[in-house]
Parts: C-alpha cells; sequence; structure tokens
C-alpha cells in the first residue's frame, strides 16, 4: 500500500515505510486478496496493483523492511529485493533491511527493535526535518489570527480529537504539555 500510495499520490505523504509488501502482482498470477480472476484474466489489474510496474515514478524516500524467510507465497523476500533494484535504478532515495531468520512477521525481539529503530531513524531524516518549514507557515498564520477567532477556537473541540481548551486549562494550572509526536 505504502508505494502504490507513493507512486500514485505523492503530493500525500514525504516519504514511506513498506514492510514485507508484494510489489510485483505478476508474481502471484493465480490471485491475490480478493481478486480471485489470474493475471491472464485480469492483466491490467494486476499491473496497477503492482508498485514495480510504477518504480519510475516513486521520486518520494522508500524504506522498505522485509524477513529474510519469508515464507507466505505472496510477498517473498525477492519482491522486496526486484522492487528495490528497480527503484534504484530509477534513481529513487531508498532503502532496503533485510532482517535475518524473520518470515512474514517478525517475531525476535532484536528484529522488532531493529524495525522500530529503522524507521525512526528514516522518519527522523526524511519527515521531521520538514517540520521546521511547517512550523514557521504555522507562526506565520498565528500572528495574523485575530484575538477573537482565538478565542472562539479555544471553546471548540477539534476534529482531529484535541481540544485547545483543555490544553489551555492543563498549562493555566502550571501543567507542562509535552507533544505525543514531533510531528505536531
Amino acid at each position: 500500500m505504502t508505494a502504490n500510495l507513493l507512486a500514485h499520490a505523492p503530493h500525500l505523504f514525504c516519504c514511506g515505510v513498506a514492510r514485507s509488501g508484494a510489489y510485483n502482482r505478476t508474481l502471484t498470477p493465480f490471485g491475490f486478496q480478493n481478486e480471485d480472476r489470474t493475471l491472464w484474466e485480469a492483466t491490467s489489474t494486476y499491473v496497477e496493483m503492482s508498485p514495480f510496474m510504477s518504480a519510475n515514478k516513486i521520486k518520494k524516500p522508500i524504506l522498505l523492511i522485509h524477513g529474510e524467510e519469508d515464507n507466505n507465497s505472496g510477498t517473498l523476500t525477492m519482491q522486496s529485493d526486484r522492487f528495490f533494484n528497480a527503484l534504484k535504478g530509477h534513481g529513487a532515495q531508498c532503502r532496503l533491511v533485510i532482517l535475518p531468520f524473520e518470515s512474514h512477521g517478525y517475531a525476535a525481539r532484536e528484529s522488532i527493535m531493529h524495525v522500530l529503530w529503522e524507521t525512526d531513524r528514516w522518519l527522523q531524516k526524511y519527515c521531521v526535518s520538514n517540520i521546521s518549514d511547517v512550523n514557521a507557515n504555522v507562526e506565520d498564520s498565528k500572528d495574523n489570527v485575530s484575538k477573537d477567532a482565538t478565542d472562539s477556537e479555544n471553546k471548540v473541540v477539534a476534529a482531529s480529537g484535541g481540544g485547545a481548551a483543555e490544553l489551555a486549562s492543563f498549562e493555566d494550572e502550571g501543567g507542562h504539555m509535552m507533544p505525543r509526536s514531533l510531528l505536531w
């Protein structure tokens, strides 16, 4: 899914992390997921659902992670290896991490910790580094907002699930707010 989104909707994300993916659906010619038709009956569907076929369109950085011993017939390790080579061949910024002794689902504590470390490092490098530009735009916007608009915003709970009123009362009581993520 990540690779398809970066290929067909690159404006949505600044980078991607894909794990144990099926990047070339032509390698599973007798169906996949809810697709019961064969490759020969639905060639265009197989091609459209294969990020491998759109590797030349992927311009955003993508981290690929895969278990060395993936035994899922649709997501053999060669899928990531071939997709990585296609991306590199088209000049994409990408990294392939192969987890030794792991299958489709990662089980070893070391592997899980390594996946988290690689993911964090990737997002810090390609996603969070862009946050300064976003923060500058947000600060400029805040300077232009009138006090009345700010007061009314504090009375409304945001659609994203946060509530400015709760945060304001927390800070008034001497609490210090830590962001849940560096992406905020």
